[in-house]
């Protein structure tokens, strides 16, 4: 006998008992087909058989796939009746919809068991063909039925433990970014996988500027009801938040008859849970009596089997809740902190500029051009938000440099160019305490890199540097050449751009040499200190 297929941990006594039925039954080879509701299939998870030459391999199972209602699997599946079959044919005129390649003159003999849970399939037994020729009875299709029994609880067992790997590695995802609308997608998507329903949404408390707050469905599989608002209190989900309490309603008929809160529509089977806090948070309306903090609550409804949820789904949601709630407090703290120290910082780039009067403006337009190049050279969404900040902060260590200096009409001498130099390690200082800012503090520690290794401080070169530092460094000259400094008029544009298109290689990387310039001969960077007509 070849060795079972076996998918989870929780299904080799499944394989197990499978090879010996098998062998019980005198049969040459089986099979569990899992149903997949979503794609309302049927899907191989445990696979064996006595000739090894009829051994499924990975490839043949991950592309076995049988709608429900096709096929033999299927119909039985669709119907939940068990099947003893010695005559194809018989069954084809019972069942003349039945769409099967199997040819009744080959056909010998098989028993089709649904492994039903809850009134839904979610599986079916295969049993196939007698090993030494004849027909299966009666007394193996009870056999068979035992098998499919000891199926339900592995199944129930299975899915447990994939529930609880699944929520782990869900959570650990969703603590991987913190920008809320990605975190907010997570938790409505890889929500709904873990309980396979259709529809879900995350309802997050709010208070608008007159005072009052709501709570607010900041993100949903129906992308219709986004900034959809309800009364704390009221409604299933209000009355979820006021109470901190999850609320699991099977059928309408049952929500309808309930009197501790009011349905505004029909879902049918639905679970409202909360997301609660054990501490005291700085984000949450705290209710009295309440130990705990609730920022929101999530809704799940419509199942992929249209059967009702149950108490072991809300217990998985429950605890996925309660994790939720940590992922969204982490990314809202951090995304108030990273705020606050920005706007600490601006306020300091606000003073620069009044020292310097070249740099008012210069980083505005900086960040600019870095947001057109590093756009087009593919930038994922936070590698274009480190390089901006990068951009709006890069000239930040210049507030502890003289205004005698920085505004000098002559050229600098060298120990004054030294001092203008020490702009980057003041920049690092000022910066290092924001662990938020680690990209683009390297961004900007290198953007007088040049690609030659001629540059300041580290001398980097080629792509040693980081990359949003190339892209700053030619940004940052790019309009330094067509700004009126303090000791030179502003450079025409095409003077600029000849410039820049003569350090490739040198000053520059090539590579964002030849984007840059792509985008100015579209028209897409130009200099707003560029003379008229240049």
């Amino acid at each position: 006998m070849t060795e079972a297929y076996v998918a989870d941990k929780f299904l080799e006594g499944v394989s197990t008992l499978l090879k010996k039925t098998i062998t019980d039954l005198g049969a040459t080879r089986g099979s569990l087909m899992v149903v997949d509701h979503r794609r309302k299939s049927l899907r191989i998870k445990v696979a064996s058989s006595i000739n090894p030459a009829e051994k499924l391999d990975d490839g043949i199972i991950a592309r076995t796939e049988v709608p429900l209602g096709k096929g033999i699997a299927g119909l039985v599946a669709k119907t939940k009746e068990a099947l003893l079959i010695n005559d194809i044919s018989s069954l084809k005129e019972r069942y003349p919809e039945l769409d099967t390649p199997t040819d009744s003159g080959s056909y010998v003999s098989s028993l089709v068991v649904p492994i039903v849970e809850n009134g839904s399939t979610v599986a079916v037994l295969n049993i196939s063909d007698k090993a030494g020729g004849g027909v299966f009875t009666d007394a193996d299709l009870k056999l068979a039925r035992m098998l499919g029994e000891y199926c339900v609880v592995a199944l129930k067992l299975d899915r447990m433990n994939k529930g609880m790997l699944n929520v782990n590695e869900i959570i650990r995802e969703i603590s991987l970014t913190n920008a809320l609308p990605e975190v907010y997608r997570l938790v409505v998507e890889r929500g709904a996988d873990i309980i396979e329903c259709r529809h879900s949404s995350l309802m997050i408390v709010e208070t608008d500027q007159e005072g009052e707050s709501w709570l607010v469905v900041k993100e949903s599989t129906d992308g219709d009801i986004v900034g959809e608002k309800r009364r704390l209190g009221e409604s299933v989900s209000g009355y979820v938040w006021k109470t901190g309490e999850p609320v699991m309603i099977k059928k309408v008929e049952d929500g309808l008859r309930d009197r501790r809160f009011k349905i505004l529509n029909k879902p049918g089977s639905f679970i409202v849970v909360p997301l609660n806090l054990k501490y005291k948070s700085p984000y949450s309306l705290n209710v009295a009596l309440k130990g705990f903090s609730t920022i929101g609550v999530l809704n799940f409804t419509h199942r992929y089997d249209d059967q009702a949820f149950t108490d072991e789904q809300l217990e998985a949601l429950v605890n996925y809740s309660n994790l939720v709630a940590i992922a969204i407090e982490k990314a809202r703290f951090y995304n108030d902190s990273k705020l606050a120290y920005l706007s600490t910082v601006r306020a300091l780039s606000a003073a620069l500029e009044s020292k310097d009067s070249y740099t008012k403006g210069h980083a505005d337009s900086v960040e600019r051009i870095c947001s057109e190049v590093g756009g087009r050279m593919g930038f994922t969404e936070k590698e274009m938000e480190d390089l901006q900040i990068a951009a709006v902060l890069h000239d930040i260590g210049k507030i502890g440099i003289p205004e005698s200096i920085l505004n000098k009409k002559g050229k600098l001498t060298n120990k004054e160019y030294e001092r203008i130099k020490t702009h980057i390690e003041e920049a690092e200082a000022i910066l290092k305490h924001a662990f938020y800012l680690d990209e683009s503090r390297d961004i900007i520690c290198s953007h007088h890199e040049r690609h030659d290794g001629a540059g300041y401080p580290a001398g980097l070169k080629g792509d040693e540097i980081p990359v949003g530092g190339r892209i700053l460094a030619l940004a940052d000259a790019f309009h330094a050449m067509t700004s009126n400094r303090p000791y030179r008029k502003a450079l025409p544009l095409n003077e600029a751009v000849e410039e820049i298109a003569r350090h490739s290689g040198v000053q520059f990387d090539p590579k964002v040499v030849e984007v840059f310039l792509e985008l100015v001969k579209e028209g897409k960077i130009d200099s707003d200190a560029a003379p008229p007509g240049a």
